[in-house]
């Protein structure tokens, strides 16, 4: 009985907190004078951006006349630019603490591509009784689609599959759970010599046309040419990780762009990376013992050589017209949540987008992607998500780690520094 009243009490509080904070903040106004302004698309050089409540107001040219209501926060922008709060567009978030942490980094919103199905629709439920402050949005695929004894059983007992005709039943239970999206793992490590079981191409396509009769947007674990050939056929909207066998050719190419596939490299899990992050020194001060060995603690999951096939990879697909989304696959080893979006960024420029592409991937890109329509834009009516950072990103992209200040809906949101 005291658990059970114990568990209602913290959750009249969460409701509350939730309640409060989204009454508290429904007349705060900021106002963001002269900032350079990446608005999720282009850069304007100099820009005036009013927030009120939980909303953009209004964006407008610095030479119009600006009117500064009485009580509210004035933030002069010279100097620094302001741009949408990132979406790290693939995360294992695991934790609140993890949600939390993202936050301090500038992201305001985490895609989840596996959580344990009571984390994310507890989540899930605190996001719909309102705005949940102090840390970043989750939206979740919550557990995947993957065969038994392949990759994500490892996580602890979770439902498999193996025949294609127990597909439907399979996508409408993760649905029922409150899956955003799915997940599938389609993807047997053959690169790292020693092979693991993973569906099997009926099966795979049967999930993918299950979900898509639900109108579910589908991401599929592969990391070699083949599979992701067979993911283009199968009709997947997208593909998490990049190949690390061979660079792709250009009828695969081509059948990606035709599609209008996406893909979201995770290129600070197939890279020596995480050392210059924890060396940074921006980033590296704010860092945990924990995290700063864990992003020392890279592990390469392919064969010698498989880090520079993943970049030539990105510069290929960039080049020709792939939609590219940033996601850290954080806190695996080699990465740290929120800090690993920066990581990403940075890579993704080393590989050839340019620093305007990578602040896309991370903004507007995956917003239109994932369907969440009231971010990843600075827009007058869009949802005041915001980070402000000293310097220009979008022509030093590391500038994004130059972190002044993050708001979520409005609310600033307290820094751990």
């Amino acid at each position: 009985m005291k658990s059970i009243l114990k568990l209602f009490g913290t959750a009249l509080l969460c409701m509350l907190g939730s309640f409060t904070g989204s009454v508290a903040e429904s007349s705060q106004i900021t106002v963001f004078r002269n900032v350079r302004l990446f608005d999720g698309e282009q850069l304007i050089e100099s820009a005036n951006v009013v927030v009120r409540g939980t909303r953009i107001d209004r964006v407008s040219d610095v030479g119009k006349p600006l009117d500064i209501p009485d009580g509210a926060e004035l933030i002069i922008g010279d100097g620094l630019t302001l741009v949408p709060g990132l979406i790290d567009a693939h995360t294992h978030s695991f934790s609140r603490g993890n949600l939390e942490r993202a936050l301090d980094f500038g992201v305001t919103t985490s895609i989840d591509m596996w959580t344990p199905v009571d984390f994310m629709q507890q989540m899930q439920a605190e996001r719909e009784q309102g705005i949940a402050f102090g840390r970043a949005d989750m939206h979740s695929a919550g557990i995947g689609v993957t065969a038994p004894k392949s990759h994500g059983t490892q996580f602890g007992p979770v439902p498999t599959l193996s025949r294609p005709e127990d597909a439907d039943a399979f996508v409408a239970a993760r649905i029922n759970e409150g899956s955003k999206y799915i997940k599938i793992i389609y993807d047997n490590f053959k690169m790292f010599d020693r092979p693991i079981p993973t569906l099997d191409y009926p099966t795979m396509e049967a999930v993918v046309e299950s979900a898509h009769r639900r109108d579910r947007l589908v991401v599929v674990h592969s990391r070699d040419v083949d599979a992701y050939a067979d993911v283009v056929r199968a009709g997947a909207n997208g593909i998490a990780h990049i190949m690390v066998d061979e660079v792709p050719g250009r009828e695969l190419i081509d059948g990606m762009r035709r599609q209008g596939m996406f893909v979201i490299p995770t290129l600070s899990i197939s890279t020596p990376s995480g050392a210059d992050m924890a060396n940074d020194g921006v980033l590296g001060p704010r860092l945990s013992e924990k995290e700063s060995a864990n992003l020392r603690g890279y592990a390469p999951k392919h064969r010698q050589g498989g880090d520079k096939i993943a970049m030539e990879s990105v510069r290929v697909l960039n080049e020709a017209g792939v939609t590219i989304l940033a996601g850290s696959d954080s806190p695996n080893r080699g990465t740290a949540t929120g800090v690993s979006i920066h990581q990403e960024l940075g890579i993704l420029v080393q590989a050839g987008l340019t620093p305007i592409q990578a602040l896309v991937s991370a903004t507007s890109a995956p917003a239109d992607v994932f369907g969440l329509g009231d971010r990843g834009r600075i827009k007058a009516g869009l949802r005041a998500d915001l980070l402000l950072v000293k310097g220009d990103p979008s022509s030093k992209i590391s500038d994004t780690r130059r972190i002044i200040g993050v708001w979520k809906a409005g609310q600033r949101h307290a820094l751990d520094q």
